[in-house]
């Protein structure tokens, strides 16, 4: 009985990862036949330089990524899990058929501007969503997994900046257009800045450490007007050894020129810091998952 519960909820969680890197790889699908492609956009990756090899070649975009995958997928068996590579070849082939599926829509806009940012959301939600189960389209991230096996002091970003830069490049050499290489880059970038915001959550709370010698009034007001815990943390001054409290306190970003009120009308000498809480869960935040 428990042995089947077990492998009922590993077939239901396999169900699920698919599904969420499907419909992920179809954004992505979407994002490149829709918006980049038709603009000569190529946002760095397999799919940068199978849209460069596009134009030059006139080969379709659907056998081009699965094309360029293959050397890099034969790599990965060698160094990397069989879960992982089983669900990036499932991304990519449901990339490459979103791909020339979306083919037949026409581009939105005229503006290649504008479709380079609208683009670059869509692939970034897009890449999230395959992130977020485990799983990849290929490319990139594979050769950074290897690369970084093979030489961990080389740092991640720095290798995707790298990889990205020399398709953004390539891409504005061969199609001798400095135009190109502003769309791809603005593409790679807003792509970068939603899938970071979709895995990782909008930076929109704030970590708060206030030193002060009217902790117990600034906790009373944090308590009736923000409705917000605070803890306190015991502390030693290395130059005077005199023992105190700090106070921590994490609040909304809405919620901090309030709280700075609070502070100054109490005490106008406390010392504050302030300080991005990049992901928060728990009482009074809600806990994100793709």
């Amino acid at each position: 009985m428990g042995k089947n519960l077990f492998d009922k909820r590993r077939i239901y969680a396999a169900v699920v990862d698919c599904a969420v890197i499907a419909v992920g790889a179809v954004l992505m699908g979407i994002a490149l036949s829709v918006f980049m492609v038709p603009f000569k956009i190529a946002p760095g990756g397999v799919s940068g330089l199978a849209t460069v090899l596009h134009y030059l070649t006139g080969l379709r975009m659907s056998v081009l990524i699965p094309l360029i995958n293959i050397p890099i997928f034969i790599i990965g068996i060698i160094r990397l899990e069989r879960d992982f590579l089983v669900k990036s070849v499932f991304g990519t082939v449901v990339l490459s058929i979103a791909t020339e599926t979306a083919a037949i829509l026409p581009p939105p806009t005229s503006d290649p501007l504008i479709s380079a940012v609208f683009g670059g959301a869509v692939m970034g939600i897009g890449i999230s969503a395959v992130l977020s189960r485990g799983g990849t389209t290929g490319g990139t991230d594979i050769l950074v997994l290897v690369i970084r096996r093979s030489f961990s002091e080389v740092s991640v970003g720095r290798l995707y900046l790298l990889i990205d830069g020399a398709v953004i490049a390539m891409a504005g050499l061969a199609f001798s257009s400095g135009e190109v290489i502003f769309y791809s880059a603005v593409s790679l970038v807003v792509s970068t800045y939603m899938t970071d915001a979709a895995l990782e959550g909008l930076n929109l709370a704030r970590l708060v450490y206030i030193i002060s010698d009217s902790n117990r009034e600034i906790c009373d007001r944090i308590y009736a007007e923000l409705k917000r815990g605070v803890t306190g943390l015991n502390s030693v001054s290395m130059y005077s050894g005199r023992s105190g409290r700090i106070l921590m306190c994490v609040i909304r970003k809405g919620q901090l020129s309030k709280l700075k009120k609070i502070i100054q009308d109490i005490d106008k000498d406390a010392f504050v810091i302030i300080c991005d809480a990049k992901e928060v869960m728990g009482s009074g935040f809600e806990m994100r998952r793709i």
